[in-house]
């Protein structure tokens, strides 16, 4: 397989997503036996020029564009230009780019929410504001949060999943994605957005998880300008998304939502 002039080699596909388990179901007073789905989790290693700058548990699939969309939404690269090769054989994933010095990625055992040990993903130098002209009318918003929740079948099946989506300004569907990790689901969304040539300065983003800073910095270096939670910030989202002049709005389930950073790029519905 070859994507923009990058060759790609799949050499082991991922195993199932879920696993079923004998279970004991008990509602009120009634106990009987059942199954259940559960999700499936995995240690991804992310290798870059050799070097391994991650290791992850995460949902096993969809591997290549969260290579794509993580060393975007990290900063170890600038463009999916820079990458000259992707391997992925089972759970390791092997990134050559053109550019790339070890020492350019501080290593340390930062355990994220997501299940993540590998590059520290500091917020600290992000300083550049946004620029974005990008208007988002409320009902184009709430449809999206309802278009996130339809699209979330593994969570459906599982309870135990979360999902982002990618929308333009008028509410199209660019790309999504589930995963066991928040996290996970920006970068897997990203990736394919950049594989499918887009250009995310005019987009947005949906998601089911909470919003720190490392996923509002996550959105900011994909290039978008908002993002929208059906759930709560945390206090280092909000004021990296101020001090960046993004739109970070949570607890956004129709009719209702906040808006902690950048209300202006939200109009009222259209008439």
């Amino acid at each position: 397989m070859t994507t923009a002039g990058v060759h790609i080699s799949a050499l082991q596909a991922p195993k199932g997503l879920t696993e079923r388990f004998e279970v004991t179901a008990i509602e009120r007073d009634r106990i009987a036996p059942t199954c259940a789905e559960v999700c499936v989790e995995d240690s991804v290693n992310m290798l870059l020029n050799g070097e391994r700058v991650a290791s992850l548990t995460m949902t096993p699939d969809e591997l290549l564009p969260f290579a794509y969309g993580y060393l975007i939404t990290e900063g170890l690269i600038r463009s999916i230009n820079e990458v000259r090769d992707v391997r992925v054989n089972g759970t390791d994933v092997d990134v050559t780019v053109a550019s790339f010095k070890p020492d350019d990625v501080d290593l340390w055992m930062e355990i994220r929410s997501s299940g993540c040990v590998g590059v520290r993903s500091s917020w600290l130098d992000l300083d550049e504001p946004v620029k974005s002209q990008l208007k988002l009318d409320i009902t184009t918003i709430f449809s999206c949060v309802s278009t996130v929740n339809d699209l979330a079948d593994m969570w459906r099946l599982t309870g135990g999943t979360h999902c982002s989506a990618i929308f333009d300004a008028h509410g199209g569907l660019v790309s999504y994605a589930e995963d066991i990790g928040r996290h996970n689901t920006i970068d897997k969304a990203v990736g394919k957005a950049l594989l499918d040539g887009r250009d995310l300065s005019d987009c947005f983003l949906v998601t089911t998880g909470r919003a720190p800073a490392g996923m509002v910095a996550k959105v900011y270096r994909a290039g978008m300008s908002a993002m929208i939670s059906n759930t709560a910030p945390l206090s280092t989202g909000v004021d990296l998304a101020q001090r960046l002049n993004m739109t970070l709005a949570g607890f956004a389930r129709p009719p209702r939502m906040y808006v902690y950073s950048g209300p202006e790029r939200i109009k009222e519905a259209s008439r």
